[in-house]
């Protein structure tokens, strides 16, 4: 037997059985267990399996069991304790918006014990979120062309869905806030969704992490004044807490709660 035809035939084994031993193998292939030996050794370089004492065992791929929805854990805390105020001024029976962003996602976490509220968003993470840890609430996804990257729904047909409706509170997502250019996100449609709600809200809240301040995003909301109500932590920089006070603007941090 020509040796890549055996090498061939140790693989088959090892795929059915995941392991083998040598002096099956020699037998079964009719070579020497010095051969089989050699050959386990190239298979071994070429990361096919792992030699052990007297045989060898398959290199099985290893199978990341992480979810499309998964969370990242960097800076979890942050949005825990975004979520957790956010969802204090959720009431029942209310009418909520939630921007696409993580930040959202933690708020739906934190609505178990609401009553008969209805949830609008374009974010699929956010409408999965709320399924599997708010049951109790009802969600709308708006239509529209979805982004295969962020899962977001935006476009004509997103827009004309929220014009149906007048939100009692809704939250947004914000990547980026200075003094200068006000409120960023990442995306002009995001820009264009958060504008648009805005004006159909009785309440509207800006989540902004702490680090997100005194950094810019690609595309402007509106000016450092758009929002009367910002969700923080507090680790906020005293430039903005004190701007925010003179302007008599609300800011909500962990100390709050």
């Amino acid at each position: 037997m020509l040796p890549i035809k055996r090498l061939e035939e140790i693989k088959q084994v090892l795929t059915e059985k995941k392991q083998a031993d040598v002096p099956s193998l020699a037998q079964l292939l009719d070579v020497t267990e010095a051969t089989i030996r050699r050959d386990l050794e190239k298979l071994e370089n070429e990361q096919f399996l792992t030699r052990t004492h007297g045989g060898a065992v398959l290199n099985e791929p290893a199978h990341a069991n992480i979810s499309l929805f998964q969370l990242p854990e960097e800076h979890n805390e942050i949005f825990q304790n975004i979520g957790q105020i956010a969802a204090q001024f959720v009431q029942n029976n209310d009418v909520i918006f939630l921007g696409p962003g993580i930040s959202s996602r933690f708020i739906v976490r934190q609505l178990q014990n609401k009553i008969n509220v209805t949830l609008i968003t374009t974010d699929l993470m956010v409408a999965h979120d709320c399924s599997a840890y708010s049951p109790n609430i009802s969600v709308i996804l708006t239509g529209g062309s979805l982004n295969p990257t962020t899962l977001e729904l935006s476009g004509q047909m997103t827009t004309n869905s929220l014009n149906n409706f007048y939100f009692n509170t809704s939250f947004f997502d914000i990547d980026g806030i200075t003094f200068n250019r006000g409120y960023s996100v990442s995306s002009l449609n995001k820009a264009f969704l958060i504008q648009n709600v805005n004006q159909i809200s009785q309440k509207s809240f800006a989540l902004c992490p702490y680090n997100r301040f005194g950094r810019e995003s690609s595309a402007v909301v509106g000016d450092i004044n758009l929002f009367q109500s910002v969700i923080t932590n507090e680790h906020l920089e005293d430039s903005f807490k004190e701007y925010y006070f003179q302007q008599k603007i609300q800011v909500f941090a962990t100390f709050n709660v």
